[in-house]
Order: structure tokens, then sequence, then C-alpha cells
């Protein structure tokens, strides 16, 4: 561990021209080596990127998950499918005197106040709003928690329901040393919490779901001592939606005789009003903030369109996918994608595979919308190189990786991809090294 923090010390410290000196004496196997770092556990694989020729390659034919170096993979044949004029819509249509229906879009930039402007379309005299979902399939993700990864905020539900991010924001306030804590609930979402916050001159809070209750009943335990913002994924989609279009449309006065039908859109229904956000603004949230709800969203919204099927799903993605693998020669029968984003730990690509995609797609636009060193999750990291590579950053559990384009100081242009998975190292640990190993490259080929 000392060690892969040395290297980063020299990272910070040395100048170029100091490491050029040090790279002709080691190479890529030295700097590894040198890491500390489980030789089984990185996987490494370094192409000519207009030949294909390898230059230098480790485990590179093993089997690992990729984390969110994957969004590069699944999101080249989602935008060849959705087409970049693609428009996330929430369509509003009336039926009858006294009857709309709100055609959902699974729109991941959906806001309630976005809701509100829809709702102002919609008669005072109005007594039935029916919904039509059918847009995604609406399992797992679009209903209850992820037990797997209960708190993460950057792994929040998704589907046909989308509103505000699907996260939701808890307010915990100090009252008198010694009493219960207050809770701020701003949206007014019907949580049922048990509140066992003491106020002391420490803050350690822990929210849990009451496991032998519904996903709305929260456990709060802890002490605080200053007022602490708590953000979580939203428990059920649907509630949530639900509670704030009623919410929208009591506030419009429009009281309905049953709440939120649902039902298809019909050829009878008649158009009234369409909210939309353009699909240019995801792609940049899924390169350069890696956006998770994004992706999976529209890994599900593709798939639909690819299988012509009514609703989208996981599985038409993969199809998705395994197609686009068989079109442009790429051999996928080995590996297994189940996902848009890496997320899920039943993904396995190997190191080869990914520079290989990377290589015949090193023309696509979406490849320019990478992010360079100084943009994105590469904010702070490899700012030398910012004129000379753009790379997609994963991590997931232990996994860290880092691919994309490098041209070298010698001019060349190279295609890479760094994935590592020792557990014994911390993440920044694991980044220090892909740093270096790019360094490297850059001096040396």
């Amino acid at each position: 561990m000392k060690k892969v923090l040395t290297v980063l010390f020299l990272l910070i410290f040395l100048t170029l021209s100091a490491q050029a000196k040090s790279a002709k004496r080691g190479g890529f196997a030295s700097v590894i080596k040198s890491s500390g770092v489980n030789q089984d556990r990185v996987y490494i694989s370094i192409k000519d990127a207009e030949t294909g020729k390898v230059v230098y390659s480790k485990n590179d034919n093993k089997l690992v998950n990729p984390a969110s170096v994957q969004k590069i993979l699944t999101l080249i044949p989602i935008l060849e499918i959705l087409g970049e004029d693609y428009k996330f819509t929430t369509s509003l249509y009336s039926r009858g005197e006294d009857s709309c229906i709100l055609k959902l879009g699974a729109d991941p930039y959906l806001s309630s106040k976005d809701l509100k402007t829809i709702v102002q379309n919609i008669p005072i005299e109005t007594k039935k709003v029916y919904i039509d979902d059918s847009i995604l399939d609406n399992k797992l993700w679009g209903e209850g928690w992820l037990d797997e990864d209960l708190w993460n905020v950057y792994t929040p539900h998704f589907g046909s329901y989308n509103l505000d991010r699907n996260l939701i924001k808890l307010t915990i306030m100090p009252s008198e040393r010694g009493q219960n804590a207050l809770i701020i609930n701003p949206t007014g979402y019907p949580f049922v919490f048990r509140n066992n916050i003491i106020t002391s001159d420490t803050t350690d809070v822990i929210i849990e779901k009451d496991t032998f209750a519904s996903g709305n009943v929260l456990l709060l335990t802890g002490t605080v001592s200053h007022p602490f913002v708590k953000i979580f994924p939203i428990t059920n989609l649907k509630r949530y939606f639900n509670f704030q279009l009623k919410k929208a449309l009591e506030n419009r006065k429009v009281y309905l005789k049953e709440f939120f039908i649902l039902d298809k859109i019909k050829s009878s229904d008649v158009f009234v009003f369409k909210y939309t956000h353009d699909l240019d603004r995801a792609i940049d949230d899924i390169l350069k903030n890696s956006n998770n709800l994004v992706a999976e969203t529209l890994f599900k919204l593709a798939g639909g369109k690819y299988c012509n099927a009514e609703s989208g799903s996981d599985v038409c993605g993969i199809k998705m996918f395994n197609d686009y693998c068989r079109r442009n020669g790429l051999d996928n029968s080995k590996y297994k994608i189940v996902d848009g984003s890496g997320v899920s730990k039943d993904d396995y690509v190997t190191a080869d595979f990914v520079t290989d995609f990377l290589r015949i797609n090193k023309d696509n636009p979406v490849i320019e919308r990478l992010p360079i060193p100084g943009e994105g999750t590469l904010s702070s990291r490899l700012i030398p190189l910012k004129d000379s590579m753009k790379a997609k950053t994963g991590t997931h559990s232990d996994v860290s990786s880092l691919a994309g384009f490098l041209t070298a100081k010698s001019g060349k242009k190279y295609v890479f991809c760094i994935i590592s998975n020792d557990p014994k190292f911390s993440e920044s640990d694991r980044k220090s090294l892909e740093d270096y190993i790019i360094r490297e490259a850059y001096l040396r080929l």
C-alpha cells in the first residue's frame, strides 16, 4: 500500500521530463510490480489505435467486472437505435369531457416543477386521470428497494415513474441537548419516522428501513449536533410520482373521483401537451458524470425500440447490444452484459474486448464526448495530459477502471483499458496506479 502512495507522491511532485528519464529505465511490468498490487488482479490492454497491434497486455483475456467503463460499450448502441434527436417526452391527452391520460416517458430529468407545468394544461373540471406507464417494464428497479445497495445515491431505482432524479432529501435538525432531533421532510412524502436521533455534541446518523414494515417506514438512530442533510433513493417510484401528481392537481383545484387509473393510450385520445428533455444532455451526464439512472433508463428505452416491444426491458437491451457486436465483428459470446452501466456484479468483459470495441469506434461522434483530464470524473486526474487523452472512469465495489484514447508524446495514438480489483488497495491507490500507467504510456510509446 505504501508503495502505491509513493507513486501518488511522484505523480504530484515530479515533472514530466523527470518521469521521461525513469520511463527509459523501466516499463509497465516494473511499474505494476513495484506498486505491490496483486499481479492477478490487474487487467490491461493497450493497442495501436490504427492497426490494433497489441503494444502491452496483462491478463487481458480474463473476465472481469468493468464498472462504469461499460457505459461506453452500451451508450454507442443506444444512440444508434434511439438517434441523437431523441427526446424524453411526457405527454398529456384528453379523453372525453372530464378525463385525461398522462403518457409517461421515463424521463430521468423530469421534476416535480415540470409536473406542475403539465398539470396546468388539465381542465379543472377533470374527474379522472389515467396513466400509461407502459414505456418500461418497471420491474425490480421501478418498485421497492434495491436491497443490495440500499442508500447509494448513485444507484437509485429507475422506471417509467422517474421523477426528481428518484432521490429524496431529509434535513435533521438538533433540538435541546438530550432531546430527539427534528426531522424536516420538504417534499411532504408520507414517510413514517421512528426517530431515535438524540441531540448531542457529535453527529453520527444512521437511517435504515424497517424490514418488518413497508419501505416507507424509516428507522433513524444516532446523534446530531448540527443540521444534517441526508439524500437517499426513493423507496417506491410509483407512489412518489402519484403523490406529487396528486399534490399538483389539488394546487390546480382539480379534485378527482378516483386516483390514477392505469390504462394505455387509445387512438381516440386527443393530444394536448408534452414536456420534453433532449437526449444530448444525457450523453454528457453518462460519459462525464457517470450517471447510472440515465444510463439504465436509456438502456431499457433503446432495448424496447430495438425489439419493437411495447415496453423497454433489460432483456431487449441485451439483445440490442449483442446484435451490435455481431454486426461489427466483435465476438462477445464469452462475455456477459446485463445492464447499461456496469453497476451489476454480473457484468463480465475482458480488457481486450474493451480496446477492440474502442478501436472500431474511434471515429464515432460519441468518442468526442468522452471527458478529458479536468472534466467530470477526471476533474482532478492527469491534468498535464488534457490535450492528449479522452477516457471513461469506473468505480464499483473493489473495482476501478479507466479506458479510452491516448496520443503519446511521440504522436502515436493508442486505445487502452486498465481494470484492477485488488481488495487490499483503496480506491485512490487503484486510481493512482492507473494514472501512473497512462503517464508511462504517454512518455515511452
